[in-house]
């Protein structure tokens, strides 16, 4: 059931093409908000879009790519009148002893896990600390982690150090400029 409350709300969530993302695109979209789904499959996004129905929009983006961001900001703006909430969800997690021959993945894994999360956040922060939601208390960050960013493992340990950051940097960033924005 929908609560009136976040009936003229939106959340950008990134990643929402499977798991905790599509999860989380559903449950919001139940209790009212609009969504807006962010992925690089788009194939999966436009296809829970049209399951969830009005209040949800697909955009292709990848959050290694900051022109991609900029583009999704602006139709999250144009389509849905700006957001209110980011869920910063999109993440890769690869296991296995530490080695040489895996930096291209380790770099991957801190350009999505980490630099994908502060540059969402960056994207977005302007429609997050608008007048609007200054008005309602302030707009709302969530970045989903693992505990894994406490607890690193013999085969975890650059994917522990991206969850890590991802936890404490953007959050404080965000608060550094817009102490409204939780």
């Amino acid at each position: 059931m929908a609560d009136p409350q976040t009936a003229a709300r939106t959340a950008v969530i990134t990643g929402a093409s499977s798991g905790i993302g599509a999860a989380t695109a559903r449950a919001l979209h139940a209790d009212g908000y609009r969504v807006a789904l962010l992925a690089r499959r788009a194939d999966r996004i436009d296809a829970l879009a049209a399951e969830l129905g009005d209040g949800a929009i697909a955009i292709r983006a990848d959050v290694t790519d900051r022109d991609a961001l900029v583009a999704a900001a602006g139709r999250v703006q144009a389509e849905l009148g700006g957001a209110d909430v980011l869920v910063n969800n999109a993440g890769t997690m690869l296991l296995g002893p530490f080695s040489a021959d895996q930096r291209d993945d380790y770099r991957a894994m801190v350009e999505v896990n980490l630099l994908g999360t502060l540059t969402a956040t960056e994207v977005f922060l302007d429609q997050l600390k608008s007048s609007d939601q200054r008005k309602r208390g302030g707009g709302d960050l969530i970045n989903i982690s693992s505990v894994a960013g406490r607890t690193a493992r013999a085969t975890n340990g650059v994917y522990a150090a991206t969850k890590w950051g991802s936890t404490v940097g953007p959050s404080r960033c965000a608060r550094s400029c817009c102490p409204t924005c939780g």
